[in-house]
C-alpha cells in the first residue's frame, strides 16, 4: 500500500505541469496557397533570411503558375497570422491588395471561391461554414474557417505569371525542455490539392553566426550547414516545413541534465544517510544502554526533508547554470514535499532497525 502511495505522488508532480498552459509560444503562422482549379503552380520557390538571433525571420514566396482562362480572377488563397509589418503579395512584379474573405462567402458552392472546393469541407457547427485544416507540425493541426483566409483579385491572361508573397515571421518557442527551443513553420497542406505539382526549391540564409539547424526536410544540398542552403524536391516532402534551433549550453549544465533532480537528490540523499548512519553508530557505541537515540530521531526528521528540498532546488539551480536560454517549465514541483512523511517514516524504520542491530551486538549492552 506504501508503495501505492509512494508511485501516486511522485506522477502527481508531472500531472500538474500537463495542466499548466501550453509551453509553446505560438509565433507566425503561414501556409503556402490554396490553389484555383483553373490555374497550375509550375514551381514554388521559397527563400527563408534568418537573423542572427534567430528571432525573425524574412520569407519570399514565389509560385509560377499557368491560367488557363483569362480576366479578371482569384487565383490564389492564403492563410496567414501574427507575421511581423506587412503581407506583401504581388503579381507579374505589381503590387496587389490583400484582403481578407468576406463573412457572406462561407460556403464555397455559393460565392467567388466556388473554385477552391476541394481543399474545404463543410462545417458540422451550427453556423455551417466552410473550413479547412491545416497542418503546422507532426502533432500540430488547426481546423480553420474560410472567413479566416486573405485573397486579392487582378487580371490574368492566359500563360505563365510570377506570384510573389513577402512576409517577416516570428520565431515559435518552446519552453518545455531544459533549454528553449526556436523554430519557424510554413505549411505546405495546401500543396495536397494543387491542380499539379511542378518543383519546390528552399533556400535558406543565415545571418550572423552559422547555426545547426534541426528541419524535417533531410540534409540541404550541401550536406552541411552554411550561410546559405538549399533542398529541391519535385513531390511534396511532406505537411509542413520546420527549421529549428536549441542554443548550445555548457557542459556543467549539459552533466547536471543528465543526472537529473531525481539523480541529484539520490547523490546527496546517499551522502547524507552514510553521515547520518556514522554519527548513529558513534553514539550508539558511547551510549549503548540507551533506549532511544536522539541521533536517529533528529536524523530521520532533517535528512528525508533535506532530500526532498535539494530535488525541489535542482531545477532553479540548473536554469540558473543553463542562463537566459532556459526553459524553467517543471510545473509544481514543491508539491513534491507531501511525500515529506512517506519518507520520513520508511527513513526512520530503517535507521531505528540498523541502531537497533548494533545495539544488540554491543557486549555492554547484553550486561
Amino acid at each position: 500500500m506504501k508503495i501505492k502511495i509512494l508511485i501516486f505522488f511522485l506522477f502527481l508532480v508531472q500531472v500538474c505541469k500537463a495542466n499548466m498552459s501550453s509551453p509553446v509560444w505560438e509565433g507566425t503562422s503561414v501556409s503556402t496557397a490554396f490553389s484555383s482549379k483553373d490555374i497550375r503552380i509550375l514551381s514554388e520557390r521559397i527563400h527563408i533570411t534568418i537573423d542572427k538571433a534567430f528571432s525573425t525571420a524574412k520569407f519570399v514566396v514565389e509560385y509560377t503558375i499557368q491560367s488557363d482562362v483569362s480576366g479578371r480572377q482569384i487565383p490564389l488563397l492564403f492563410y496567414a497570422q501574427d507575421y511581423k509589418d506587412n503581407f506583401v503579395v504581388s503579381v507579374d512584379d505589381l503590387p496587389v491588395g490583400i484582403q481578407s474573405i468576406p463573412e457572406k462567402y462561407t460556403h464555397i458552392d455559393n460565392s467567388p471561391f466556388s473554385a477552391f472546393a476541394g481543399p474545404f469541407e463543410r462545417s458540422h457547427q451550427p453556423d455551417g461554414k466552410d473550413e479547412v485544416t491545416i497542418c503546422w507540425s507532426e502533432n500540430t493541426a488547426f481546423v480553420y474557417k474560410i472567413n479566416d483566409l486573405k485573397y486579392f483579385e487582378t487580371d490574368i491572361t492566359p500563360g505563365t505569371h510570377k506570384v510573389r508573397v513577402m512576409y517577416t515571421a516570428m520565431a515559435w518557442t518552446d519552453i518545455s525542455g531544459w533549454v528553449s527551443a526556436y523554430s519557424f513553420r510554413y505549411s505546405l497542406t495546401p500543396a495536397k490539392f494543387w491542380k499539379s505539382f511542378g518543383t519546390l526549391n528552399i533556400q535558406v540564409e543565415q545571418e550572423g553566426t552559422i547555426k545547426e539547424l534541426g528541419t524535417n526536410l533531410g540534409r540541404p544540398v550541401e550536406q552541411q550547414f552554411a550561410t546559405v542552403n538549399s533542398w529541391v524536391f519535385t513531390k511534396l516532402p511532406g505537411e509542413y516545413i520546420e527549421l529549428s534551433y536549441s542554443p548550445e549550453i555548457n557542459i556543467l549544465a549539459k552533466a547536471l541534465i543528465f543526472i537529473t533532480p531525481f539523480g541529484m537528490a539520490a547523490i546527496i540523499g546517499i551522502l547524507l544517510f552514510i553521515g547520518h548512519l556514522t554519527l548513529v553508530r558513534r553514539y550508539r557505541r558511547k551510549f549503548p544502554t540507551k533506549k532511544y537515540s536522539p541521533i536517529v530521531i533528529a536524523g530521520s526528521l532533517i535528512v528525508p526533508f533535506l532530500v526532498i528540498l535539494s530535488y525541489i532546488y535542482a531545477y532553479p539551480l540548473i536554469d540558473g547554470i543553463i542562463g537566459d536560454e532556459a526553459g524553467r517549465r517543471h510545473g509544481y514541483v514543491f508539491l513534491v514535499m507531501v511525500l515529506y512523511p512517506v519518507l520520513l517514516l520508511i527513513y526512520w524504520v530503517i535507521l531505528w532497525l540498523l541502531d537497533r542491530q548494533q545495539k544488540r551486538s554491543l557486549p555492554s549492552s547484553r550486561n
